[in-house]
C-alpha cells in the first residue's frame, strides 16, 4: 500500500466526482504495471539480470512485457514527466537490449517477439533523451537506433521491414508483398522527426542530421490530393485501387486510413 501510494501521490487531481476520481488513479495504476522488471538485485547487493538474448547473467537493469507501437504515443511521454528516474532505468534496460541481441527492441516479452510495426523505440529514447533524461548510455542506443532506421532486422518488428524500399523510395509500396505497407511509412517517417532531433541534439555530422531531416517528410509521398487522405501506393508511383478510406488492416495496422491519416 505504501509502495503504491509513493507513486499515485505523484499526481493529484482536484474536481470531478468520485467516480472519475477512482477511474483516473485506476488507469494511473495500470499504465504502471509495465514494462516489468527482469531485473534483480543479487547476493552482492548488485542490479543483474537474465539475457533473453544470449542466455547469461549480466549486470544492469532490464525490462519486459512491453510492445512501443502501443505505448510510444502516451505511456513514454507519461514516464518523462512523472516517473523520469524509472524511465532512465528502461533506457539503459534498452541500451542492454541492444549490446546482449544486436537490435534494438521493439516488443520484449521476454526477448525479441515477432509482433506490430515501426521503430518506435528511436521515439522513446529520443523523447527520453531530449526532455533530460540521464544515467543511460545514449552513444548505443543511437548506434541502435541508426542500425534500426537503415536494415530489415531478423523479424519484422526488429529494424524496419522494406528499409530498403523506404530508404530508396521514400515509402513502402502497396504491391511489394509487406503488408501494413503505408502505416509503416507513416510510422517511419515520425521515427525519423525524432531522430533528426537526437542527431542535432548529439551534434552529429551534418550529412546524417540532413538525412533524417529528408526522411521525416517521407509521410507526404502516401499522401493522396484526390482524396486527402493517405493511401497505399504502387512501386510504380500509383495510388493503389480500389481505395476505401474505411477499410480495416491491408496497407494499415489496426486500423484504416481514416485513422492513419491524422499522422
Amino acid at each position: 500500500k505504501a509502495a503504491w501510494n509513493t507513486e499515485m501521490k505523484k499526481v493529484m487531481v482536484e474536481g470531478g466526482s468520485e467516480a472519475q476520481v477512482k477511474t483516473f488513479y485506476s488507469c494511473l495504476y495500470r499504465v504502471l504495471m509495465f514494462p516489468r522488471k527482469f531485473h534483480e538485485i543479487n547476493a552482492k547487493d548488485e542490479t543483474v539480470h537474465y539475457s533473453p538474448y544470449n542466455g547469461t547473467v549480466l549486470p544492469g537493469f532490464m525490462y519486459t512485457d512491453n510492445g512501443f507501437w502501443d505505448t510510444f504515443r502516451a505511456v513514454f511521454p507519461l514516464f518523462n514527466l512523472l516517473y523520469p528516474e524509472h524511465n532512465s532505468e528502461v533506457m539503459e534496460g534498452l541500451a542492454n537490449a541492444y549490446k546482449e541481441s544486436g537490435w534494438l527492441p521493439e516488443w520484449q516479452s521476454p526477448g525479441h517477439r515477432d509482433c506490430m510495426i515501426g521503430s518506435n523505440s528511436a521515439s522513446i529514447i529520443a523523447d527520453a533523451y531530449l526532455k533530460g533524461l540521464r544515467g543511460f548510455d545514449i552513444n548505443a542506443l543511437y548506434d541502435g537506433i541508426l542500425k534500426n532506421a537503415n536494415n530489415a532486422g531478423p523479424l519484422s518488428s526488429v529494424g524496419r521491414m522494406g528499409a530498403d524500399y523506404y530508404n530508396k523510395l521514400g515509402y513502402v509500396p502497396y504491391d511489394a508483398g509487406i503488408n501494413e505497407n503505408t502505416a509503416r511509412t507513416l510510422e517511419y517517417a515520425y521515427d525519423d522527426f525524432t531522430v533528426w532531433q537526437l542527431a542535432k541534439q548529439l551534434k552529429r555530422p551534418a550529412d546524417e542530421i540532413a538525412l533524417f531531416e529528408k526522411r521525416c517528410q517521407n509521410y507526404r509521398n502516401v499522401f493522396d490530393p484526390e482524396t486527402k487522405l493517405m493511401r497505399g501506393k504502387n512501386k510504380d508511383g500509383n495510388f493503389m485501387k480500389p481505395f476505401s478510406p474505411f477499410k480495416w488492416g491491408d496497407a494499415f495496422t489496426e486500423g484504416n486510413s481514416w485513422h492513419y491519416s491524422w499522422s
